[in-house]
């Protein structure tokens, strides 16, 4: 790794990388998000309301419904959100749990310590687990496809 390359570096590179999914696929992998941000992607979408309709909708500015969007979009392209929608089954159950506030409901390493009453060193290590795992996964997923 370049000395001047750093942790913030490497997650904007992914973002850049990453495959972008379709409409098709974000709605799909969508179902698995809380009511409320799976609603606004679908409305977005599925049923082809505009962002300026929808900030009028919600209350809101245009930038702030954009970058709901944009953020709901990169956690649903995230490899850690498929990894934790398909293979929550077979984590320990405070995993799952760890798993589930951070990929799917997108809450902060801080606050799923609370939530789950456990240190934030092992949210962190739990966070670092699932990240190793669906890195593997998608290196498996690329060497098969």
């Amino acid at each position: 790794m370049p000395i001047y390359e750093s942790q913030a570096t490497r997650t904007n590179l992914n973002r850049r990388t990453q495959p972008r999914l379709g409409p098709e696929q974000l709605l799909r992998l969508a179902q698995a998000l809380p009511d409320t941000e799976r609603l606004l992607i679908e409305r977005h979408y599925n049923d082809g309301i505009g962002v300026t309709d929808l900030a009028r909708q919600y209350r809101s500015s245009t930038q702030t419904i954009r970058r709901r969007i944009d953020r709901l979009t990169q956690r649903l392209s995230s490899a850690e959100f498929r990894f934790t929608v398909l293979h929550q089954d077979q984590m320990p159950k405070a995993m799952r749990r760890t798993a589930t506030l951070l990929f799917v409901h997108g809450r902060s390493l801080r606050e799923t310590a609370q939530v789950t009453k456990q240190t934030l060193h092992r949210v962190r290590c739990d966070r670092a687990t699932i990240q190793t795992l669906a890195r593997l996964g998608n290196l498996e997923d690329r060497q098969a496809g």
